[in-house]
């Protein structure tokens, strides 16, 4: 039909029929002698005098030649043009307004994924905001950073010509030759109530980097059973970043028997700090979860180039911003009243220039600049109070040694935190003589000034424990570490204080003769600031400290007491029983004739008996 012929002329996927007018266009161009409307239009876009007439210029293509101008694709239009035009689309995007809207196609109102198109420009992304997905999700974290209002800048190779990718970037590629990407470590430690409706459930974390297709990975941890109110994971992750201006990092928390997400958040990598930090939970609806958090720990490590090859940071960004990037580093030892300096740095500092730096700060002459130097120190976390803590590793910073990429290669994870110290060289000959000489004294005197003590009764959960205690500690002290040391149970916590516990010495000694039975063992309460060595020291026989309560021990003492003075008033009436048991009265001398009957003599031995009892 003629209605269908229309219908089939108007079909374009670039945008308007080329038989109609853009609006604020002239009608007269359509009026040109001898000729129609398309072949008009047709003759104007192609004279060379026209800025936006070149055969390869996507907006000939799509036939937007006023800059105030915006273009609405179809969601499948947008992604053939993605697709065959990726950078020409780009490149039309520095100076037009692009507009994408889900396809009809879409008939359970779903949404496509709006990354895309924000890799190739596209300044508006319609999505249907009566579906609750994650496109939408992903939507409300672009705009999470500027409180959902306003717009958000689009990175820098996709607009400023200092970039050195500028007009040379496709997001679609899979391989970047010569550029060394960015490496992430993120650690999920804990949760906190990560799933509100279930306390029963099994959880795990899926994590989803979504970025470019190179970008892009997928990690999962493994199952906590039964335990959904402070699951422990303390699982790693590596993952690489080229193009790091648009990467989101996705946390979804699944039910493992059933698959299904209870709660999850998006959080865009940039606005993710170093460090240990709380990750707050939203719920499918993308509403926040006040009790429902992740505790996480992440940190980027900087690129290593080698060769040929160059930091995919460097290139994606531009040139002030290269300029404009510093650093913090903070200095220990410096002379003066505060123990630490910070000072800011850029990427190519070496450890020569932030000593002369330093120097003039301080007002000393660069001539005695030979007399100092930098060191890294490492020292060890021990997890234990009780554990031997090991000396720190410390190493001379070379002159040309990066600041940078030292301090991105320290992994705090691994157990150390590490600084830099400024030294002098006559401080470090001194130094090095006293370690040398503690290290010495340490280890001849380490096994004299220490012993195991074991303690027995902590909790319900864990019977004993052996702790090791300087020989001078204290009850007081050794209870202090049995606390500390103990697997925390309901009657721990509900009593943590050391003074409320005792230790009761309980020891058996050896009988004298083989023959004769087994001698009772002695209980007896150390006082709080009795010698535990000492008392430990004295035994003759098998020994072992109990950990009391107080209430206890004095409830036991009550109840002895109560003992006591219960058997000694029943030795008293066992007593004066047997007194009126071995009791002979006199003979009563009654006549033969006398009037006394039969019942008073009966009554008068009731009465008898009734003394006795």
């Amino acid at each position: 039909s003629s209605r269908g012929k229309e219908r089939k002329s108007r079909k374009s996927i670039f945008g308007n029929n080329p038989g109609r007018l853009s609006p604020g266009e002239s009608a007269t161009l359509a009026k040109a002698s001898g000729k129609g409307p398309f072949d008009a239009m047709r003759q104007t876009w192609e004279d060379p005098c026209s800025p936006y007439n070149s055969p390869a210029s996507l907006s000939a293509i799509i036939r937007t030649p006023k800059c105030y101008h915006i273009s609405s694709l179809n969601e499948n239009a947008a992604k053939r043009l993605c697709r065959r035009y990726s950078q020409k689309l780009i490149q039309h995007t520095t100076c037009q307004l692009l507009r994408t809207y889900p396809a009809a196609t879409r008939i359970d109102s779903s949404n496509p994924n709006p990354l895309i198109f924000w890799l190739h420009g596209v300044q508006l992304v319609a999505l249907n905001y009566q579906t609750d997905d994650l496109p939408l999700q992903l939507n409300a974290a672009m705009f999470e950073a500027n409180g959902g209002c306003g717009y958000v800048l689009k990175p820098p190779v996709l607009w400023d010509k200092s970039c050195s990718m500028y007009q040379q970037f496709c997001p679609l590629e899979r391989d970047f030759d010569n550029k060394e990407p960015a490496i992430y470590s993120l650690t999920i430690v804990s949760g906190q109530n990560v799933c509100p409706s279930n306390s029963t459930g099994s959880p795990c974390i899926e994590i989803d980097v979504l970025g470019m297709p190179l970008d892009s990975c997928h990690f999962r941890t493994k199952p906590i059973h039964r335990n959904t109110l402070n699951p422990m994971w303390n699982e790693q992750f590596l993952f690489r970043v080229h193009f790091e201006d648009l990467v989101f990092l996705r946390f979804a928390v699944v039910e493992n028997n059933s698959s299904a997400v209870t709660a999850q958040r998006i959080v865009p990598l940039k606005a993710l700090k170093r460090g240990y930090r709380h990750v707050q939970l939203h719920n499918l609806h993308n509403e926040a979860l006040e009790i429902s958090s992740l505790f996480i720990n992440s940190r980027r490590m900087e690129e290593s180039p080698s060769g040929n090859t160059v930091p995919a940071s460097m290139l994606f960004s531009m040139g002030e911003r290269k300029a404009a990037v510093t650093y913090k580093v903070t200095i220990h030892g410096i002379p003066g009243p505060e123990p630490f300096t910070v000072f800011n740095i850029s990427g190519g500092t070496t450890a020569a220039q932030l000593l002369h730096q330093l120097l003039a700060t301080t007002k000393r002459t660069e001539s005695c600049a030979a007399d100092y130097f930098l060191m890294e120190e490492k020292s060890f976390i021990t997890k234990e109070k009780s554990e031997c803590r090991k000396p720190p590793f410390q190493r001379v910073i070379g002159p040309e040694e990066g600041l940078v990429q030292l301090l991105n290669s320290w992994f705090p994870e691994e157990g150390y935190v590490g600084r830099i110290i400024f030294k002098t060289r006559e401080e470090n000959l001194n130094e090095r003589n006293i370690f040398q000489e503690a290290k010495e004294d340490a280890a001849i005197s380490s096994e004299d000034d220490s012993f195991f003590v074991q303690v027995h009764d902590v909790s319900p959960e864990q019977p004993r424990t052996v702790i090791k205690a300087p020989r001078f500690s204290t009850a007081q002290d050794v209870i202090q570490q049995t606390l500390c040391k103990a697997k925390y149970s309901y009657s721990i916590l509900s009593n943590p204080n050391p003074s409320d516990y005792v230790l009761l010495e309980e020891v058996t000694k050896e009988p004298a003769n083989k023959k004769s039975s087994t001698s009772k063992p002695s209980q007896r309460i150390l006082s709080d600031q009795e010698c535990v060595f000492q008392a430990q020291s004295k035994w003759k026989g098998a020994g072992k400290f109990i950990l009391k309560l107080k209430e206890q021990v004095q409830a036991a003492r009550d109840d002895k007491r109560k003992g006591i003075s219960f058997t000694s008033e029943l030795k008293k009436l066992t007593k004066s029983s047997k007194q009126y048991r071995g009791f002979i009265s006199p003979p009563l001398q009654v006549l033969p004739d006398s009037p006394q009957s039969k019942d008073e003599r009966s009554v008068c031995s009731l009465t008898f008996s009734d003394i006795m009892e």
